[in-house]
């Protein structure tokens, strides 16, 4: 066999090899796929009804009041600053496509230099090239021990920084999963919660608030952040699960049209070199008569 055969056959078997790899991740992150999805639909509910008692609890609330107007993001009651946190989730695992690099890019049309910024996730660090915006980088590996305890820890740090007034606004960048194969980078308001305000209507019976409306309240805000934290940063691992089964989808795809291609010149190129020796035999035999 000859040297040029050889190599084609090494490249068909590396790429055999490849093939068995990418397979196999496409296999893991469609079974987790299909389980973070499960976990999303259940934390969107449970969002959705704290969302409702919240906007019950505000309707004849007096928002005037510093700690509640504070919270739902009355013109009243803003500081004085104007520079805005932004919470980005990216992913601790690479090979899934576009998902990190849209979500930095998405960001990088965001941000101001007075802004700050809390990573998540290693590879949005890998990719953050804006050195004159603050970073805090203390919670880029919280992926790796997700829980629902970890979110409330996260949440309880972002609330403190809003409190104290040093910014005036929170954002939590994460990318919003529309189906499988289109995941959008996105952006919402953590705090304040201005986008309570609206739609306070109470459908059927009003709810009974004890011991009063502003207690409730108070008692929730902190629960619906975290359920939102939660979803949110859910829904982004969905979306990272989904990048990586159609980076491995294609390039399982791309190594099985490689492999043809591959194939199908080692069998021209066997086919040249048996019609070689067969020339070279009926050649020698002529020359002998």
């Amino acid at each position: 066999m000859g040297s040029g055969l050889i190599k084609i056959k090494r490249r068909i078997a590396s790429i055999d090899s490849t093939r068995k790899i990418t397979n196999a991740m496409e296999l893991v992150s469609t079974v987790k796929l299909q389980r973070k999805k499960k976990d999303l639909q259940k934390t969107v509910d449970y969002t959705a009804m704290l969302s409702e008692i919240i906007l019950s609890c505000l309707k004849d609330m007096d928002e005037d009041q510093e700690d509640v107007c504070s919270l739902i993001g009355k013109s009243s009651c803003k500081p004085a600053r104007k520079n805005n946190l932004y919470v980005v989730i990216t992913s601790s695992l690479g090979l899934c496509g576009g998902y990190n690099l849209n979500i930095m890019k998405y960001l990088n049309e965001s941000l101001t230099e007075d802004d700050g910024v809390m990573m998540i996730g290693t590879k949005g660090l890998s990719k953050y090239d804006k050195k004159d915006i603050p970073l805090d980088d203390s919670n880029i590996s919280f992926l790796d021990a997700f829980s629902f305890g970890n979110v409330k820890k996260l949440r309880g740090q972002i609330q403190e920084l809003f409190e104290k007034k040093e910014y005036n606004a929170v954002y939590l960048v994460y990318t919003h999963f529309k189906n499988a194969l289109t995941f959008i980078p996105d952006k919402l308001q953590l705090l304040p919660l201005s986008h309570l305000q609206a739609g306070k209507e109470d459908k059927g019976y009003p709810p009974i608030f004890y011991p009063n409306r502003k207690e409730v309240f108070s008692l929730l805000i902190p629960k619906y952040l975290d359920s939102i934290l939660y979803e949110k940063i859910t829904e982004s691992m969905v979306c990272e699960q989904g990048s990586r089964r159609n980076a491995m989808e294609n390039a399982t795809d791309n190594a099985d049209d490689l492999h043809d291609r591959l194939n199908l010149e080692y069998n021209k190129a066997r086919q040249t070199e048996i019609t070689s020796q067969i020339t070279e035999i009926v050649s020698g035999r002529l020359e002998d008569r």
